[in-house]
């Protein structure tokens, strides 16, 4: 089999060496949220750096103690994204004011991760959650630090939670909410598609292997959800698209496109023109886009997109997202439950949004032209 990641694993030496992995960065991590180096003048603002640092302690409060879980409904999938939202401010295992919250996310997935089979399952989750516990072992296995106890638990957890993802992968090139092969004739679902691949891009990031036919049928089954409007189909069948288009979906869509570098793909193009046209605030789309029961999930992928596809569009809809995601948040720094079952999730995701521009996470990275020390466009 032909595997992929052995530049990736550059990426988390360093980070296991304590050097951020951002072009032109050499600050550490923030101790705290809300500590960490701003890369541009005013691109996090005392407003937003406030709601961060009440969002983190009331994330914090609601971890379960005693299973280190988050949540009333969902739990895999909130606790993944509650993990990912503290490293997303710099907290690591070991290491910053959240690393105990980080550790005990760590071992929750640990507890629910089912061998011999890999798959990462509580309460009757299903891929989802899967996908996401899969990429937030996947960022967490670099900044563990080595000869700990949770660093080989992690290592192998990781790895057969990507197998199984392989091994899963249907004939439409994608995935659907069972892990199986065979979806029973329901094809693929690009939601779930994009979240999979997601999770095995983290991975190869770290150096875990990564079978390349996989990630190439996961991108033409992508692409082949694409409709004429730039917009992307809710699922596959049989190589085919079968439904209309909707941003939040079109959002998952491009950003896994473009985390791929598929950047010069007609689908790529056209999708991120369908986003900007539907969704960026001078069009008007995004109020009305937002009005439905996706605000989080598309808020999540939209701004991974924006993010990846440049400086002239993340500077236009960062903005607008943050104020977005800062006009939701309650008096206790928390953000009301929505899609996902539980005020864990929507905050988790909307912490995750914020903390974007501190551009810690890997998976955050690939593919910017906006990071630090970038020119502006002309």
């Amino acid at each position: 089999m032909q595997r992929i990641g052995v530049l990736s694993l550059i990426v988390c030496l360093l980070l296991m060496a304590g050097v951020p992995a951002v072009r032109g960065d050499e600050t550490p991590a923030p101790s705290q949220p809300g500590e960490g180096p701003v890369k541009k003048p005013g691109e996090v603002d005392e407003k937003t750096r406030g709601a961060i640092e009440k969002g983190m302690k009331y994330l914090s409060a609601i971890q379960e103690r005693t299973s280190g879980a988050f949540g009333e409904q969902n739990k895999l999938a909130a606790t993944s994204l509650a993990g990912i939202a503290f490293l997303s401010g710099g907290n690591v295992p070991g290491r910053g004011l959240y690393c105990k919250n980080v550790e005990q996310a760590i071992e929750f997935i640990l507890k629910n991760a089912i061998t011999p089979s890999g798959y990462l399952q509580f309460q009757n989750s299903n891929m989802y959650s899967h996908g996401f516990a899969a990429m937030f072992l996947a960022e967490t296995y670099g900044m563990i630090p080595p000869y700990t106890q949770q660093e080989p638990k992690v290592r192998k957890a990781l790895t057969k939670a990507i197998q199984l993802i392989e091994k899963c992968q249907n004939s439409d090139g994608g995935w659907w909410y069972d892990p199986i092969k065979n979806s029973s004739g329901q094809g693929a679902d690009i939601s779930v598609t994009v979240c999979e691949t997601n999770a095995l891009r983290a991975a190869r990031n770290c150096g875990i292997a990564v079978d390349k036919r996989v990630i190439e049928n996961a991108i033409k089954c992508v692409k082949s959800a694409a409709n004429d409007d730039g917009g992307f189909s809710y699922r596959v069948i049989n190589g085919k698209k079968t439904e209309g288009s909707a941003f939040a979906r079109s959002a998952g869509a491009v950003c896994i496109l473009l985390a791929l570098g598929a950047y010069d793909s007609v689908e790529a193009k056209k999708g991120l023109e369908y986003l900007i046209r539907t969704g960026m605030p001078e069009k008007g789309g995004m109020q009305m886009q937002f009005a439905g029961a996706y605000l989080y999930y598309a808020s999540y992928y939209a701004s991974q997109a924006m993010f990846m596809s440049g400086k002239q569009n993340w500077d236009k809809w960062w903005p607008f997202i943050r104020d977005v995601m800062l006009g939701q948040a309650d008096s206790r720094g928390a953000w009301p439950q929505s899609e996902g079952g539980s005020s864990a999730y929507s905050t988790a995701i909307a912490l995750i949004v914020l903390q974007m521009p501190y551009r810690y996470l890997p998976i955050f990275q690939e593919g910017v032209d906006n990071a630090a020390g970038t020119q502006p466009s002309p």
